[in-house]
């Protein structure tokens, strides 16, 4: 007669005795603290599961050939021996011995599990010997936090992937550092985790798995059942992964699922965020297969009847996404941050870990940065810090959802809540510039949706951020004053002076001090086969109206042409020799399009074009959508005989977002920049005028042309008209001496 515990585990292996292979061992032993029992355990190979009778006693039989490991789901209220900081709950299985004893002994838990924390980090990937002794500062951060914790309540950990970075060898270092904690640190496997040189996803995990044990599992800490899963999936080719949940390891959940009771809390921890962004816009139906888990529905059916709250990382950015009203996914910044090349990750989150307590079957969190106190959980920006909105006063909130509620406060009032905005961390940005990193050549910055901004309706006013979390606690800073009042020149400090500007801020044609209309090259298609016809003084086609000028193109006939636009000169009015140049403005989208914001001599005293040279500040075409150009023309050095000296930027939605365009120009050389990022030079060689005209009087021109020789290479989207170039300031600035 088969035992009540017997016939159970029958039950939950699907499997009867008559149709056992001939390859099936049998593990029998017990579950036992100093050689007293624990009933009600289970004991599984990742495929079949057995439960301990009444004197800890169980009987498992593996059937799976690739069932390498016997291990146990610890209960509430007991621990696991740790060695090196990782829990062993887990003994190598014989496959040459059909059957064999494996026991397993446990720890008396020490405290009350009803209440006990833990603590997430992501993304350590340590690279080399360095980046582990950056990582050791990190480790200690996290120890003096979990010292203070462990006054209070107990505390484990889970690292949630991409402990390394493809150095394998790393792992015996990596736990080194984990011990130094001094508490059981869970482990999972990330990408970078994998054995890249094995044949199959089978086969991915094994040097992971000789150092942390099996590659999901679960354990139970008072009344939550944590989850370990693997949802990196190895193609066995190159280095080519996506994510996504085998057969395996879904089959093995429901087994393990079968025994926590339907609406208890249950935590499942990975690697691969199971929900691809913060965005539904970036949620398709297959997205991006190695930034998600393209079987998540299956794994969301399985935890349908818990309250479920999954870890994953991956991404490098911090981010919370409501999946139901029962699943809640925690993306965490790494940390690492941006791969050890700066303190914040590419989201503009600092590189953090996240401290989560529970109370029974509830959960609170809080972020915690490398080196912050608790009150960094959000950085607050100027007015002026982000191009697409100017006149804001910005707030990246590094751990936001739904729940929590960002205002701005002028002089101690609350004014209304704070705009959410998908975008990218102006700190972020300008660290991490695409092809800046020397170490990651393809590290750049990432937009993120926890950024928030306000137009200040005073702003001259004391301005602040107030914060609560969805838990209500609230947490003000004050915004960092700007050099200079909103939408008024802005000088950069010391190195240069003002000396002409139009801030754009009246109505009508623009100001005839500054600009003229040029309209000269209109028979001669301006030597570039344009097809628009330049007008003057008509609003049609350049207008100052809410601080901008904008220039539009649009299809109209006129002088034998099928399109107008306006071509805006400062000749005359504005002539320089040498200086900066910033012109903040956003280009039109679509085929066709050629804007540009450029310098030509005032007097022409090296003769006609182009011994006297041209400055391309700022060259588009539509077809390009994400590229901006800088470029001189000379005699020696122009397009006309294969010689111009040119590069491009790749710059992410110029016609969504402005950017400041900029020269600086001096007799040695001159530098064109994008925002912050410098990309061109044009240097002096010493050989006269052929080479560098540029030592006479420049002047700008700002102009929207349709098709030609470069702009309509590949024909024009009529459906896009009409077109806009619009322009938010044009500030000149001559070196301060």
């Amino acid at each position: 007669m088969k035992t009540r515990n017997e016939l159970l585990v029958l039950l939950i292996t699907g499997i009867l005795l008559p149709s056992f292979s001939s390859a099936q061992i049998e593990v029998t032993g017990k579950i036992h603290v100093a050689g007293r029992g624990i009933a009600d355990v289970e004991v599984t190979d990742g495929v079949n599961i057995a439960i301990t009778d009444s004197k800890g006693r169980y009987k498992l039989l593996v059937t799976d050939p690739l069932s390498d490991l016997v291990y146990y789901s610890l209960p509430s209220g007991y621990q696991s021996p740790v060695v090196d900081g990782v829990p062993v709950f887990y003994r190598n299985l014989n496959t040459q011995a059909k059957r064999q004893k494996i026991d397993f002994e446990l720890i008396p838990a020490q405290g009350d599990q009803h209440r006990h924390a833990f603590v997430v980090w992501a993304d350590p990937q340590v690279l080399d010997r360095e980046e582990l002794e950056q990582l050791k500062e990190v480790a200690a951060d996290v120890k003096s936090t979990v010292d203070d914790l462990k006054q209070q309540m107990p505390v484990h950990a889970i690292a949630v992937g991409d402990l390394v970075f493809d150095r394998l060898n790393l792992f015996e270092p990596y736990k080194k550092v984990v011990a130094a904690m001094e508490l059981p640190f869970y482990q999972v496997i990330g990408n970078h985790d994998l054995d890249l040189n094995n044949r199959s996803d089978e086969r991915s995990s094994d040097t992971y798995r000789s150092h942390f044990g099996p590659e999901y599992y679960s354990f139970n800490v008072g009344k939550i059942h944590y989850v370990v899963l693997k949802d990196v999936f190895y193609y066995g080719f190159s280095y080519r992964y996506m994510g996504y949940i085998n057969e395996r390891q879904l089959s093995w959940l429901e087994k393990d699922l079968a025994r926590v009771q339907k609406g208890s809390t249950v935590v499942v921890a990975l690697h691969i965020p199971t929900y691809y962004g913060e965005s539904e816009k970036l949620q398709g139906p297959v997205g991006n297969l190695v930034d998600r888990v393209i079987n998540n529905e299956a794994l969301y059916k399985i935890l349908a009847p818990y309250t479920t709250h999954i870890m994953a990382g991956h991404s490098h950015k911090q981010w919370n996404k409501i999946i139901s009203p029962r699943v809640f996914e925690h993306v965490h910044a790494a940390a690492s941050g941006a791969w050890w090349q700066g303190d914040i990750c590419i989201d503009g989150t600092p590189k953090a870990y996240t401290v989560y307590t529970v109370n029974g079957d509830s959960l609170q969190w809080e972020l915690r940065t490398f080196k912050g106190d608790s009150d960094d959980q959000f950085k607050v920006y100027h007015p002026g810090a982000e191009p697409a909105y100017p006149h804001s006063i910005l707030a990246n909130v590094y751990n936001y959802d739904p729940a929590w509620k960002v205002e701005w406060l002028e002089d101690g009032m609350v004014k209304g809540e704070m705009n959410p905005y998908w975008g990218i961390d102006p700190l972020a940005r300008a660290i991490y510039a695409p092809g800046k990193n020397k170490k990651h050549s393809w590290l750049s910055a990432s937009a993120t949706g926890h950024l928030f901004q306000a137009v200040p309706l005073n702003r001259y006013a004391q301005l602040s951020v107030r914060v609560t979390d969805r838990f209500g606690r609230v947490i003000t800073k004050p915004v960092p004053p700007p050099s200079v009042a909103t939408h008024q020149a802005v000088t950069p400090a010391g190195k240069w002076k003002l000396v002409w500007h139009d801030e754009f801020d009246y109505t009508g044609l623009p100001d005839s001090t500054r600009w003229s209309y040029d309209t000269a090259g209109n028979t001669t298609r301006w030597g570039n086969n344009e097809l628009q016809h330049y007008t003057a003084f008509d609003t049609a086609n350049v207008l100052v109206k809410d601080g901008k000028m904008t220039i539009s193109a649009r299809i109209q006939e006129k002088e034998g042409k099928q399109f107008t636009s306006a071509r805006m000169i400062t000749r005359n009015k504005g002539d320089w020799k040498y200086g900066r140049f910033e012109i903040r403005a956003k280009v039109p989208r679509g085929k066709g399009t050629w804007p540009a914001i450029w310098m030509l001599p005032t007097d022409w005293e090296y003769g006609s074009w182009p011994a006297s040279g041209e400055i391309d500040i700022m060259e588009y075409v539509g077809y390009e959508p994400d590229t901006i150009y800088g470029s001189a023309h000379t005699k020696t050095y122009n397009h006309t005989i294969g010689t111009q000296k040119t590069a491009g930027l790749f710059v992410k939605d110029p016609h969504l977002n402005y950017y400041v365009y900029a020269l600086e120009w001096d007799e040695k050389e001159y530098r064109i920049f994008v925002d912050d990022t410098h990309y061109f030079t044009f240097k002096n060689e010493g050989s006269g005028f052929a080479v560098y005209p540029f030592d006479k009087r420049f002047h700008l021109l700002i102009n929207l042309a349709i098709g030609g020789n470069w702009g309509g290479k590949y024909g024009i989207d009529r459906s896009l008209f009409p077109h806009q170039l619009s322009v938010d300031y044009v500030r000149v600035y001559e070196f301060n001496d």
